[in-house]
């Protein structure tokens, strides 16, 4: 940890204790939504699928419901429609769908009584396949061929992973698909949410929002393609589901990861809002196809609460979005 970090934990660990994010909050808190944004949540500690622990977790859910109205995420947008007057207003928000939505996210929200939506890729409940990314993690964890030692694989895998994200659907199943015949992995299948899993999430009180069917970067696919990602994603929440799909979050989710065709589709499907992974407070007059979110892997809870205080920068975190 460097000074300038360990200086800033200290700070803020100073100004949670005082009680001044409580003082604060009438006069910098007004008008402003906080939405947060998960992915995996586990006690794992595997590097090649980072994920936020349940301690960690279960920190940050006790710190929101002793202090914050805590609403699904369609009511928190429409509270911001509205001009969101008050006290401000948290959403939590879990991005992809994996096992531990389910096993370890859910237990802790049920806990403290609190919402939280999940923005749903379909691919994997629908063909039992996993996301593309995560197959890349796959791929160069079990590889066979040499590949160094975990920093070295890790490295490449970070690379690997920004240089795809840039890459049409096309471009990317064949590159996935020369990665595998290259590195020849060879381990135990990855565990995938079901439909079953879904609507058992749904039934205990998780909101469903669309993510696209096989998390391709949106702005980098042709006009059909786009269309079909964000529709078959949509339509197979509301069938295999039965629940009606208000709203999208944006895979990876960065300005250059979206943009104004797919704002039309979303439009065009009846959908009322997006959220972006751009890190930031939405606010009134945001437009709701490009809500901002904040990242919640800080593991000081004092630099946790200084976010949601408006104290941190509003910045774009480093890459850890699946």
């Amino acid at each position: 940890m460097t000074v300038e970090s360990r200086f800033k934990k200290a700070l803020a660990y100073g100004l949670l204790q005082s009680g001044v994010f409580s003082l604060s909050r009438p006069h910098f808190e007004k008008r402003r939504a906080i939405l947060l944004v998960y992915h995996r949540i586990n006690d794992a500690k595997d590097p090649y699928f980072p994920a936020l622990s349940r301690t960690i977790f279960a920190a940050q859910l006790d710190y929101l419901a002793g202090r914050y109205l805590v609403q699904s995420y369609d009511d928190v947008v429409a509270w911001l429609a509205e001009g969101a007057d008050g006290a401000p207003r948290v959403a939590v928000t879990i991005d992809d769908g994996y096992p531990d939505t389910l096993e370890v996210a859910l237990p802790e929200l049920e806990r403290r009584a609190l919402p939280a939506t999940l923005f749903l890729s379909t691919q994997p409940p629908e063909t039992g396949r996993p996301l593309w990314t995560d197959r890349v993690r796959w791929i160069v964890k079990y590889a066979r061929t040499n590949m160094g030692d975990e920093s070295a694989r890790l490295t490449r895998l970070s690379q690997i992973l920004a240089r795809l994200k840039a890459l049409g659907q096309a471009q990317v199943d064949q590159a996935v698909a020369e990665l595998e015949a290259e590195l020849r992995p060879e381990g135990p299948d990855l565990r995938l949410l079901s439909w079953d899993d879904v609507r058992e999430l749904q039934r205990r009180g998780i909101s469903l929002g669309a993510h696209t069917h096989r998390h391709y970067m949106v702005s980098r696919l042709d006009d059909a393609t786009l269309a079909d990602e964000i529709g078959q994603s949509v339509r197979l929440i509301e069938q295999r589901v039965g629940v009606e799909v208000k709203s999208f979050a944006y895979p990876n989710g960065q300005p250059e990861d979206y943009d104004a065709r797919a704002i039309a589709v979303l439009r065009s499907l009846g959908l009322r809002s997006a959220a972006t992974c751009r890190h930031g407070l939405a606010r009134p007059g945001n437009d709701p196809f490009q809500l901002p979110r904040l990242y919640t892997r800080e593991p000081s809870l004092p630099l946790f609460a200084a976010r949601l205080a408006g104290f941190g920068r509003e910045e774009r975190p480093a890459s850890s979005v699946s």
